[in-house]
């Protein structure tokens, strides 16, 4: 196995949405950041942006305004991330997502500061703050709209039948085509359908099929699968052969549009690399580490290479079970890298409830690292561990992300907030070319 020697300024441990958030900052403020993880855990995000969609919990409150739904949140759950922070630092978060991504060529849509009713292949809507350019165009169904919705034989877990079924009671007039392209039985992977989306003739194919369904229509959902790159170029085409508004249903994963938002942040990353702000370890992970006052050595090891990495700041965005960040013994529940304290039910009987649905949803889902205003995590006195180690994204305590529908907003807000405040108490010396004001 080969090994090396790097130094950065920021360690960023993890490689998801929050990871890669985290990174973004980082590198934008100048500071040399090394990304260790596995990108690949975009590829199951929906590429939807939630900040604060269903509040109070019970009984289950639909946010329009998530503002309306935070101040509420902040009386009644006063160790939310989000009530460390307030409104203003979560808009910034999302504002600088929102410029990095567009510099990448992916556009996102916001409703002035208000929630997107987006419709999902389980035939429902979601409450979500930003969404996909090619998404955005959901909020024109209505009653006196005729909509068709088409599927692709083969493409599994999206099926027009079942949406329109939900929404019969909804619509006055709703349509659905399904378009086979493979021999029946055969699966269709959405990358391979997405890939196909790219070739204007297989676009001009689709199109005819659409116009000559007889259906009368005057928008079109389909499934989010048109194209992996300029997707919103691809959807404008495909509009003006049908003449029809168009719009993405987001899928189950695999995510066209969560490799979509991997493959932005990743392009972004590359310009980084070459100014040698960025580098990104992949299938890493740490090993050992030392934590002294002024800077962490951690071991990261990946098949190829051992790496020893010399870091001033770490932003631990390793997430929860799924991701390895948080691990689920018998008894207790642990940190996996610093062997941090974990926020949890005092026993495991405690874990979970025995009804799967219970509305107040299970306790295990707001355990995690318990941290101050700034993201840094503390021990039971409420002590930092570590004035440059910070924690953000899923692994924080106390939001249960999947009921909230706040998922995006804490992983933005709290990279965000741990960059800034990182660079704001350790501003470059004259001599260090890595920083930039």
């Amino acid at each position: 196995m080969k090994k090396q020697d790097i130094t950065c300024d920021v360690l960023i441990i993890g490689a998801g949405f929050a990871g890669m958030a985290a990174c973004a900052r980082a590198s934008e403020l100048g500071l040399k950041t090394i990304m260790a993880g596995n990108s690949s855990q975009l590829y199951f995000a929906s590429g939807l942006f939630d900040f604060l969609g269903v509040y109070p919990l019970d009984p289950a409150t639909l946010l329009t305004n998530p503002e309306t739904g935070l101040d509420l949140l902040k009386k009644e759950m006063p160790d939310h991330p989000y009530s460390k922070t307030g409104l203003k630092p979560i808009l910034n978060s999302f504002d600088f997502i929102i410029d990095y991504l567009r510099s990448a060529g992916l556009e996102y849509e916001t409703s002035k500061g208000r929630n997107i009713s987006v419709l999902t292949a389980a035939g429902t809507f979601k409450p979500t703050f930003l969404v996909p350019e090619t998404i955005k165009k959901c909020q024109m169904i209505k009653r006196n709209k005729n909509l068709l919705i088409i599927d692709f034989k083969g493409l599994t877990g999206f099926s027009a039948k079942q949406i329109a079924a939900r929404l019969k009671k909804k619509l006055n007039s709703i349509h659905t085509l399904s378009i086979e392209l493979v021999p029946d039985k055969t699966v269709l992977p959405p990358m391979h359908l997405a890939s196909m989306f790219e070739n204007d003739v297989f676009l001009e194919k689709i199109a005819k099929k659409i116009c000559n369904c007889g259906c009368q229509a005057d928008l079109l959902g389909i499934p989010a699968v048109c194209g992996i790159n300029k997707s919103l170029n691809i959807l404008t085409k495909l509009e003006k052969m049908t003449n029809l508004d168009i719009f993405e249903i987001p899928m189950m994963p695999p995510s066209i549009p969560g490799l979509r938002l991997k493959n932005a942040f990743e392009k972004q990353f590359a310009k980084q690399f070459k100014k040698k702000r960025v580098q990104f370890l992949s299938q890493t992970k740490i090993r050992s580490q030392i934590i002294n006052e002024n800077e962490f050595i951690l071991n990261a090891v990946n098949q190829n290479m051992e790496t020893r990495i010399e870091a001033k700041c770490v932003v631990l965005a390793s997430g929860r079970f799924q991701s390895g960040g948080l691990y689920a013994h018998r008894k207790q529940i642990f940190e996996t890298v610093f062997n941090l304290p974990v926020h949890q039910p005092e026993h495991r009987n405690l874990w979970h409830h025995r009804n799967l649905f219970e509305k107040q949803g299970h306790l295990i889902n707001t355990s995690g690292i318990e941290t101050d205003n700034v993201f840094r995590p503390v021990d039971t006195n409420g002590s930092i561990i570590h004035k440059n180690l910070y924690a953000a994204g899923a692994i924080l305590a106390h939001n249960d992300w999947t009921r909230l529908k706040s998922g995006s907003g804490v992983s933005a807000l709290s990279a965000f907030t741990a960059v800034n405040d990182f660079y704001n108490s350790h501003r470059p010396s004259a001599d260090n070319s890595n920083y930039e004001k």
